[in-house]
Formats: structure tokens, sequence, C-alpha cells
């Protein structure tokens, strides 16, 4: 089948209104195409004959308002692709604003009964983010009710707690797994959400009462406790492959994917077929969907996955049509794929990226393995050739992608962290210390702040049990969490303004010492020409190193802020000398303005 590149702006899906119900289909693989309705779920016997308006794209029409009726899609294909027959008799329509189930039926929403939001919320600027990465299912296991059914209305109820742990942590940002509706090939079990079937729905597996449609008023209802909480919602979104079934492949064939030299379909995401982003009703499907889901239910931005899948064309037509409808909304790039990386080309834009140089050097940097000067490139917020701005850098040490962070630098065998050494924590805090004295947008990976483990294990997707948090390993680790929380309160603060800039430093505003005996070992002084200046001194040598600041001392007085061990608690002589010792995997947090309030 030839590649079809057509394109309409005509809207696609099903329209509700009181004199009939409008169908409107993009399927150019289809010969025929009929629409199947019913009231019930067991009796879609309302069967109606789209007519091929223009080439592509059907139509048809039925008399009276079929809001909440349930529909799927049947074609006689002009190529079957591999498929099988069966494939074909029953398919979810890409536009169904919900879904009954994850294979082929949808659910008809008179678009007036959508939710409307009451109130825009304004996220912080790039630059003041702290952005937590989580799962919906994985963070109620902090909920203090204890197990229910993972619900978005659970998770409404867990952010209204009192003393809610997201609130308590104290980021201003929730980035949550794929929330769009996902396969469920394995029945109703836990699932990451990476493999979408469709980008309108809230996935239907967290709703109290999916054959309702209540997963659009549940998932708004949601966004709307996050804002009460102060925490803008980044939704991690999926534009690069579809599960399964996959409803683009029978409606439209090989015109929607990227195919190799022999025909087949490309895999650069790992998943077993490309979107080809490029084909105009493939990027006006991504668009539409997103300008959906910003209108109707809120949210403030998108982290996309593989998003070096996308073509340039469309992320610019993103980053266009987004601003325009919400000038502040938060893009975010994981910049990579199987077949290459696009960070650089991000350079220019509003878009900020994960940075995964920051992940595998500072990993290594706090094992002592690496030199200083890629943490001076970070502390600057990675601004050269990869970014423009700190901000575009999305700065992080784990996510949900392979092993959690205390598992990847373990001492103990086989990457089990489930029970840390002492130098694992001394070099968790260290990192954390590193994280945010980052200029960059920090990114914590859920349960990162109490040494959440996986026992080792990289691949997770499927795995609630290793996934989920637990109440009792957050206070074991207590500490470590309260040690986190004091850094965020730092970033936060007025005193924390030199660890956000929103603009790149001139060569001046850091001046850098090194440590004798250690080719790791480095002082930092923030804002060294100005006014308010903080000195960071971080060692990650597993012996004590010795930093000459004869230059510096004399003219102020530095007050301790922060060590590899806690904030505030210092005795009243603890003075910075000018041959100031660090012991072994440590660091020191010294401010001209004395403790920030």
């Amino acid at each position: 089948m030839p590649t079809v590149d057509l394109s309409y702006d005509t809207a696609l899906g099903s329209f509700p209104s009181s004199e009939q119900t409008l169908f409107r289909v993009f399927a150019p693989n289809a010969k025929e195409l009929h629409i199947h309705h019913g009231r019930n779920i067991g009796d879609l016997g309302g069967t109606l004959a789209a007519a091929e308006v223009e080439s592509g794209l059907w139509e048809a029409a039925v008399p009276g308002n079929l809001h909440g009726h349930f529909y799927t899609l049947s074609v006689e294909p002009k190529e079957r692709f591999g498929l099988r027959e069966e494939d074909f008799r029953a398919i979810l329509d890409p536009y169904a604003l919900a879904c009954y189930d994850t294979t082929s039926t949808g659910i008809i929403l008179d678009r007036s009964e959508l939710p409307t939001v009451k109130e825009i919320y304004s996220p912080p600027a790039p630059r003041d983010l702290i952005i937590l990465e989580g799962h919906l299912r994985d963070l109620l296991g902090l909920s203090s009710k204890g197990p229910e059914r993972p619900t978005y209305d659970a998770f409404c109820r867990w952010l209204r707690e009192e003393d809610n742990y997201l609130c308590r942590l104290g980021v201003n940002a929730l980035e949550l797994q794929p929330l769009q509706e996902y396969e469920d090939s394995n029945g109703g079990g836990y699932h990451w959400g990476y493999m979408p079937v469709n980008y309108f729905s809230p996935s239907g597996a967290y709703a109290i009462h999916r054959e309702c449609a209540s997963q659009v008023a549940d998932f708004a209802a949601l966004v709307e406790a996050c804002h009460a909480r102060g925490l803008a919602v980044i939704l991690d979104v999926v534009y690069n492959h579809l599960g399964n079934p996959n409803p683009l492949l029978c409606l439209g064939g090989h015109s929607f994917f990227r195919t190799n030299s022999a025909g087949e379909l490309s895999n650069c995401s790992g998943c077993g077929n490309d979107l080809r982003t490029e084909a105009p009703m493939v990027r006006k499907l991504i668009l539409d969907s997103l300008v959906h889901l910003l209108r109707t239910y809120g949210v403030d931005g998108f982290r996309f996955d593989l998003a070096e899948l996308i073509d340039e064309k469309t992320r610019g037509a993103i980053e266009d049509t987004l601003h325009r409808i919400r000038p502040n909304v938060i893009l975010i790039a994981e910049p990579w794929s199987f077949r290459g990386h696009c960070a650089e080309n991000l350079r220019e834009t509003t878009w900020s990226s994960w940075n995964d140089d920051f992940r595998d050097s500072v990993r290594g940097y706090v094992r002592g393995e690496g030199g200083r000067d890629g943490l001076k490139y970070f502390l600057g917020g990675s601004v050269g050739k990869r970014n423009r701005l700190p901000q575009q850098s999305v700065n992080y040490t784990a996510s949900h992608d392979d092993r959690t962070w205390i598992d990847s630098i373990t001492e103990n065998a086989n990457f089990d962290g489930t029970n840390p050494t002492d130098l694992d924590l001394r070099r968790t805090r260290l990192m954390f210390a590193i994280l945010f004295c980052c200029n960059g947008i920090p990114l914590l990976a859920q349960g990162q702040d109490f040494c959440h483990s996986k026992g080792g294990v990289a691949n997770t997707y499927r795995d609630g049990a290793r996934n989920e948090l637990l109440r009792d390993r957050l206070g074991q680790f207590d500490g470590l969490h309260r040690y986190v929380v004091d850094w965020i309160h730092l970033r936060r603060s007025e005193l924390g303004k030199l660890l956000r800039l929103g603009t790149a430093t001139g060569s001046g505003f850091f001046l850098h010492f090194e440590a004798n005996g250690s080719s790791c070992a480095l002082g930092t002084l923030y804002n060294a020409a100005g006014e308010g200046r903080l000195l960071f001194l971080c060692n990650p040598e597993r012996h004590a190193v010795r930093f000459d600041l004869r230059g510096l001392l004399g003219r102020e007085q530095f007050r301790p802020i922060a060590n590899g061990e806690h904030f505030y608690a210092f005795p009243p002589n603890h003075t910075l000398q000018e041959f100031q010792e660090l012991e072994a995997v440590d660091c020191e947090l010294w401010s001209l303005e004395g403790p920030f309030s």
C-alpha cells in the first residue's frame, strides 16, 4: 500500500447533539467501514455503514443523542499487513474520548458534558520546578488508609490527608507515568502504561465506574486536587508507538507507521512499531489529543517518551500550538531512542530534556570515578552545545527505567540495595547535595528519598510488588527523607535562587577551588563577583581532602548551612578555615547570609 499523506482539518470522533450523533473516522486502509453502537456493552446491535465522503475520510450519522452509549468500528481492509481477519472486526476509535475497554469499545460523550476547568493553574517557572516522577498506583502505597483499589479518587483522598507525603517532601510538580488508555495484555494487572491504545481517554483502570466513563470526571478531579496542594501536573505521554490491539494499523496500515527498506515496520522504539509522526493525520492526532488534555483536564505540561522519534516539525507544532493555549505549558523531552539523540536540536526552543549525561556522570562521581570538570559543567546547568539555558536540563540520577538509585550504586552484590551500606547512604546524601546544587530542573524518582529498592531487578514494568512504595521503608529511612526535604526547602528559598538560574552565567559567576591530593573534589563559590554568595564544597573521595581558601576568607564571614549529614545543627564555633578539611564522601554548604528562613 503506498504511503498516504492526506490531510484534513475537520474534527474526528463521535459528536452527539440533540438531533443526531455524527461519527467521523479517518481510515485510508478501509474499503468499507461500519460503526456498531448500543446502550449496553453486550448489545452493539445498531450498525451504520459509513460513507467515504473524501478519500480516506468516512462519515455516518444516526438520529438522536447517543451520549453514554458504547461503540466500535469494523473495516473491510484494503491490505491486512499481517493482521488477522478478526483484528478488523472490532476496532477502538482513536478519537474516542473515553474507553470502556482497551481492545475495541469506546464511549460516546457529549462534549457539553465534559469537565470544565474552573481556574487555570499557574505552574512554577521552569527554573523553579522541582519534579517528582511517580506512578499513581505505586504512590498510593504511602497512603495511611492502607491497601485499596488504586483509583483516581483514592489518589485525591490521599492528597487531602493533612500529612500528605508529596506535600511534606516539598516538590512543586508531579510527573505522572502514562495515564492515557493503555494495552491491558495481562488482564487488569499492574502496568506502567507505556503501550497506549488511545490518546484522548484517561485510563479506565483507575476509574470508579469505567462503564459510565467516570475516568473523565475522576481524572479531572485528580488534577484539581494536585493544584489545590500546590502541585503542577505533568503527564508522561507516548507518541512514538502504539500498544495492542493497534487501531491505527488496522485503519491506516503503513501510512501511519514508519517502515524500513524491506517494507517492515521500523522498531527504533523497541516496541515493534514506530509512529510516522511526520504524516499530517498522525501529527493532527497528536496535536488534537494534547489540546484535549490541556483544555479538558487542565494539566500543566507533558513529558514525551522517546521524543527523538517525534519529527522536528511535529515537535515545533506541539510547542507553537500548546503555547498559544497556555503560554507557560511545560514541555519535557526524553531526547533519545534507539535511532539517536535530539537534545541539541531543542537548544533554540522552549523544550527541556532529560539529561542522561548528568545521570551517568553523577552516579560515577559519587563513587570517586571521573574528574571535577564534569561537575563544573553541571553546576552551571549544562549550558553549551547541549543547552542554551540551565532550565533546559532536567537533572536526574534515577527514573522508572532500569534500577533504582540505591540499587545502581550499592556495594552489595547483584545490585541489591535492600539493605544499603553506610557508604551507600553517604554517597546517596552526596548525590542529593549535588542534584540540588546544580542549576537546571531537579527530578526525583519515586521513593529515591528513602532508598526505594527493587532488589536489583532492572525491568519491572509489570511488577507492581517491586515498584510499590512502602510506608515502612519511608519510616526506616526517615533521616534521609528529611535531609532531602531540607534541600528542597533551600532550593525553593530566597537564598536558593542562586541554584535555579534562568539564564546562562558569565565567566565570573562561579569561582572554583581544587583540593590537595584529589582529582575529583571541588569547591565552588556562586555569584563570586556579587552579593548573596554560596560556597559548596564536595568530596567524593574515600579519604579526607583539604581546600586552600586563603584567597576567599578575610573579607566576609561564612556561616554553615549543611553538610553531608544534616542542616542547621552546627556548634557556634564551627567556622570556615583557610585550609578547610572535608571528610571522605562528604560535602558542606556555606552562606554569607546565614541559615535561610
